[in-house]
């Protein structure tokens, strides 16, 4: 298992290829380099979502757009859609929104979502706010554990879920105060850059991840919904 090397980071999210059978059913190419569509359009919408003082409706629409972007060989949305007989979706969204800039609370509050594990639980909070946040799938989970760079985590259980979502982002958040020193600047692209002078966000250091994960040799791409590593 490689370590990761900052200066590799550049190639790594140039590197970033994320399609499934959903995008071209919805009219997207594949999201990769330079243009990312249908990931940037999720980030201009969530961004909307977080920017309204009072949600005055459920985005269900969102929520099941964003699992069809992210599904994999496990499928969330037919959980989704029975969970949401017996839940208030803008009930449990808001709290969502109101804790988006506290990772502990966000991700508490992103789990009680209807067919939300911590993979698309994050996935959420990512496209929601990626100047702070990232998605932390099985991927990038196994890749670390492998590498000790973050322990296990146990997906029926909250507590370790929400630890474990937590020591991600703060990992990521690193790496890009470690890019913002080295001065190494995050490849132009269509999605927005941070106002600073590299322009990595969270969600882009991820996005190199994902890549790097690949890399290193680990092929996951679905959310366990029993006891999992990271």
């Amino acid at each position: 298992m490689s370590v990761i090397n900052i200066n590799e980071f550049p190639a790594f999210f140039r590197a970033y290829n994320w399609s499934n059978a959903n995008h071209k059913a919805r009219g997207y190419p594949g999201d990769k380099y330079p243009t990312f569509p249908w990931i940037k359009s999720l980030e201009e919408r969530g961004g909307w979502l977080v920017e309204q003082a009072l949600l005055t409706g459920a985005p269900t629409d969102y929520v099941r757009e964003l699992l069809a972007w992210g599904a994999g060989k496990n499928d969330p949305r037919m959980r989704f859609e029975i969970g949401l007989g017996n839940v208030s979706l803008l009930q449990i969204f808001a709290p969502v929104v109101a804790n988006i800039g506290d990772p502990k609370e966000a991700i508490t509050a992103a789990l009680q979502i209807p067919g939300c594990g911590l993979t698309y639980a994050s996935k959420l909070l990512r496209f929601l706010q990626p100047d702070t946040h990232a998605s932390l799938d099985g991927r990038i989970r196994e890749a670390m554990l492998n590498a000790g760079l973050l322990s296990r985590i146990y997906d029926s259980n909250e507590n370790s879920m929400v630890r474990g979502y937590v020591a991600f982002q703060a990992f990521c958040a690193e790496l890009v105060a470690q890019l913002d020193a080295a001065k190494i600047a995050r490849p132009e692209c269509s999605l927005p850059a941070a106002p600073t002078q590299t322009g990595w966000r969270v969600a882009d250091v991820e996005m190199a991840m994902f890549a790097w994960a690949d890399r290193s040799g680990s092929g996951s791409d679905v959310e366990s919904q029993t006891t999992t590593v990271e």
